[in-house]
């Protein structure tokens, strides 16, 4: 429900003189039972200190008779509900008043609100020179007590209902009369909404009444209406002219959409040429990078080819060896006749003389092992070239980096071996989501631009290792190094700085975007005569950018 400003005018102050009024009536109750509290604490100590006065003579004397005249003598006041005299012992030697009182254990109290029973109970010792020889006991009815506080408490309750009757009238009274000029206000404002509506700008001015804040407010409000007519007369004007300039506009937009449909028609086609052009250079550049690798490829697989075709030349005259030797085994086997100096004896003896069968048997235990052995060198070769042929790919597998760095090193091995050594520090790392030839591709440029950088006696180290989420491949070599001022410019396409015909600029333009599509960087760092060092940075999580740290 919502409440109107006069409604919540009146229930503003009634709220803060309900709370204003219970705190007064609180604080006079308090002040009235503080008061007679103090006033019964003071006369229950006085009644008990007098009679345990009066008293000690006869509980002194043990006088039983006058300590129950004394008792009853004051049970003639009227508010004392009963009176106990005990010795030392805890022994009753006079009582008086009601039984049930007589008959409860004796808790002496201290304040008036905390007593439960309707009795005040108190009491005072019977000592002499230190000495106490008993105690009197005796409790004063609070019930005339209680009665008066009771009806100060609705004295001052009606007092407070009355006063917010009156200052809810007053509030009323006031209510009515501040917001009579905000009515006047606040339907025309509500006019002034309804015609925005509808489109209308017909709006009657409020009539000014008085000099107070709420006639500024009027005022302010009649200059409002005449700059909503003023806006809507300028508005009408606008929208005329914005209809005019909308049907040409139009016949613009049909033109300027012809157009540029056909541009974009030329644009796609170019896009298109761009991409094919981008293929055709990428594959370029890795038709390059298969050329450096062929020449030490094949000298990689001829090695073992030839010694493995010497050593099947060698086992094929050792096999004919065995063969003659088998011949005159079956011959001689076949004659039923043999003797020791018979014919086939002598040849196969002399068979055994010509061949040295215990150093065949050995040998060619020797030469299949090696066979096998270049076979595998082989087979190897073969498969780090298959590796290297997806890269064309577009598929991802969570690989191994440690067994791309072997894989390539495998493949650039011959072209390096020469001229420079290869350090490995190859740390456990975890598996990252890559395009594993398109990654081999990547070390292979770093490989070889490495390898380029030394003249002789250099040496290439590289190490991986896995840090805040991410995998790094460092590539460092002590060549020529790089001039700081083409650093910012090495992954520029077609920018080299090797001599012409050595190099086409696209090997760390397509690594750098190789990389770039891992979600990774590739950063450099390098210094004249001491050497570059290039780094491959993927993180473990392909959705991540590794942090800032690693990017310098």
């Amino acid at each position: 429900m919502q409440l109107s400003l006069r409604n919540k005018t009146i229930l503003g102050i009634a709220v803060i003189e309900a709370s204003l009024l219970l705190l007064l009536v609180f604080t006079a109750v308090d002040f009235m039972r503080s008061t007679m509290n103090e006033g019964l604490v003071k006369r229950a100590s006085t009644i008990t200190a007098l009679f345990a006065t009066t008293a000690k003579s006869a509980v002194l004397s043990y006088d039983l008779a006058s300590l129950e005249a004394y008792s009853n003598e004051l049970m003639k006041n009227p508010d004392i509900a009963y009176v106990r005299v005990i010795n030392s012992d805890n022994q009753i030697l006079a009582q008086a008043g009601r039984r049930k009182l007589l008959a409860s254990q004796f808790v002496p109290d201290e304040r008036l609100n905390l007593v439960s029973d309707g009795v005040f109970d108190s009491y005072a010792l019977i000592s002499e020179a230190e000495h106490t020889y008993g105690q009197v006991q005796l409790g004063i009815d609070i019930s005339s007590i209680e009665s008066s506080i009771k009806k100060i408490q609705n004295w001052t309750s009606s007092i407070a209902l009355i006063e917010m009757f009156l200052v809810a009238l007053f509030s009323f009274v006031l209510g009515t009369y501040l917001t009579r000029h905000l009515q006047g206000l606040r339907q025309a404002a509500k006019e002034i909404s309804k015609n925005v509506t509808s489109g209308e700008y017909t709006h009657s001015k409020i009539q000014i009444r008085g000099k107070d804040e709420l006639t500024e407010v009027a005022e302010a409000f009649n200059k409002l209406v005449i700059i909503l007519e003023q806006e809507h007369q300028r508005k009408e004007t606008y929208q005329n002219e914005l209809e005019v300039l909308n049907q040409t506009l139009e016949r613009k937009v049909q033109e300027r959409t012809s157009l540029l449909f056909e541009r974009n028609t030329q644009l796609e086609q170019s896009n298109q040429d761009l991409h094919e052009a981008q293929q055709q250079l990428v594959q370029a550049e890795k038709m390059a990078s298969v050329g450096q690798l062929a020449a030490g490829v094949a000298h990689e697989i001829n090695n073992p080819i030839s010694f493995v075709t010497s050593n099947l030349n060698s086992l094929r005259s050792y096999i004919d060896s065995y063969r003659q030797l088998s011949e005159q085994v079956v011959t001689l086997l076949s004659d039923e006749h043999v003797n020791i100096n018979s014919i086939h004896i002598q040849n196969l003896q002399k068979t055994h003389k010509i061949n040295d069968f215990c150093f065949l048997n050995d040998d060619t235990k020797d030469l299949l092992n090696e066979s096998i052995e270049g076979l595998t060198r082989v087979k190897n070769i073969v498969k780090d070239l298959k590796q290297f042929s997806r890269a064309d790919s577009d598929d991802k597998q969570r690989f191994d980096i440690n067994n791309c760095v072997t894989t390539t090193l495998n493949m650039v091995n011959n072209q390096l071996k020469y001229h420079c050594t290869i350090e490995k520090n190859l740390n456990p790392v975890p598996k990252v989501l890559i395009n594993v030839g398109k990654i081999i591709q990547v070390l292979t440029n770093l490989f070889i631009n490495a390898g380029q950088a030394i003249h002789e006696n250099g040496k290439i180290t590289v190490s991986t290792r896995y840090h805040n989420n991410c995998v790094i491949v460092s590539i460092e070599d002590n060549g020529s190094g790089i001039e700081p001022r083409y650093i910012d410019k090495l992954f520029d396409p077609f920018f080299t700085t090797k001599e012409e015909g050595v190099g086409t600029g696209l090997g760390l333009s397509i690594s750098y975007g190789i990389i770039n599509d891992h979600n990774g960087e590739l950063t450099v760092s390098s210094e004249i005569n001491k050497g570059s060092c290039f780094c491959i940075i993927l993180p473990t999580d392909e959705n991540k950018k590794p942090s800032e740290e690693y990017i310098q």
